[in-house]
């Protein structure tokens, strides 16, 4: 098996687990006081995703209180599982960010909604790779067709933030199937392990903080799922240190 080959099979095995944590019904949220600035939200209230809109297209694009399609879902995690495998750092460190706003840099150079579900159905894209820039090659994410001319988005290699989308031929692209040869490809077992860290921290359900204040009998008998206010906390450590001290006293006499 070449290298190319274990990728696409270290791929193969991560997309399902990816698409099964990502996947439930993500509806729009049209966030009010952010600007532009939309997301995309579980039932139980984790933002899976942000995106920022041109207020002209954004009741057309995306409307509020609705459900999306699985497609972008989909795109999320293909694209996802394209990249868990690299131990490239630059790419690395773009994870985190790919699953919270890897749908901006289509998103931004689409109009209409026809369109861009189109191109997030596109299987072959995105996957992550090098563009050839003004004579230096970039670390990227090539992510669709729009107009017969391919659209990428290089990787910041400071922060692993995308930058604006931009179209390119694909000439200025590296050789896909020789540059993954020359990639460090790490096993499928690890590469779901970095998707499970990575999406730990996404998909994990908000604390709520109105919640009433637990019972003392709950605080003894499951502790490490309550939590107490200050004032209870220091008089159940006050109680501790002066029954502490009482037992002390009856047993040494004095």
């Amino acid at each position: 098996m070449t290298n190319y080959q274990h990728y696409l099979a270290t791929v193969e095995r991560v997309y399902p687990v990816v698409f099964a944590e990502l996947a439930s019904t993500w509806c729009v949220e049209c966030s009010e006081g952010s600007g532009n600035q939309i997301k995309l939200v579980a039932a139980n209230g984790t933002v899976y995703h942000r995106l920022d809109v041109a207020p002209i297209n954004a009741p057309d694009m995306w409307t509020d209180k609705q459900p999306i399609s699985d497609a972008f879902i989909e795109y999320i995690a293909r694209g996802f599982a394209r990249v868990t495998p690299l131990r490239q750092s630059v790419y690395r460190n773009n994870m985190s960010h790919w699953l919270e706003r890897g749908l901006q840099g289509l998103q931004s150079v689409f109009s209409e909604r026809e369109g861009l579900l189109q191109a997030v159905s596109q299987v072959d894209y995105p996957y992550p790779s090098k563009v050839k820039l003004d004579g230096d090659y970039f670390p990227c994410w090539v992510l669709g067709e729009k107009d017969n001319q391919i659209m990428v988005s290089v990787i910041d290699r400071r922060c692993g933030t995308l930058m604006k989308s931009l179209p390119v031929v694909g000439e200025q692209l590296v050789d896909t199937e020789h540059w993954f040869s020359a990639q460090v490809i790490d096993s499928s077992e690890e590469a779901i392990e970095t998707a499970h860290y990575h999406i730990a921290d996404l998909v994990t359900a908000p604390i709520d903080r109105t919640e009433d204040e637990p019972k003392l009998a709950d605080v003894i008998t499951n502790p490490c799922a309550s939590t107490i206010s200050p004032v209870v906390s220091v008089m159940l450590m006050m109680a501790v240190v002066v029954a502490f001290f009482v037992i002390l006293k009856i047993v040494l006499g004095f």
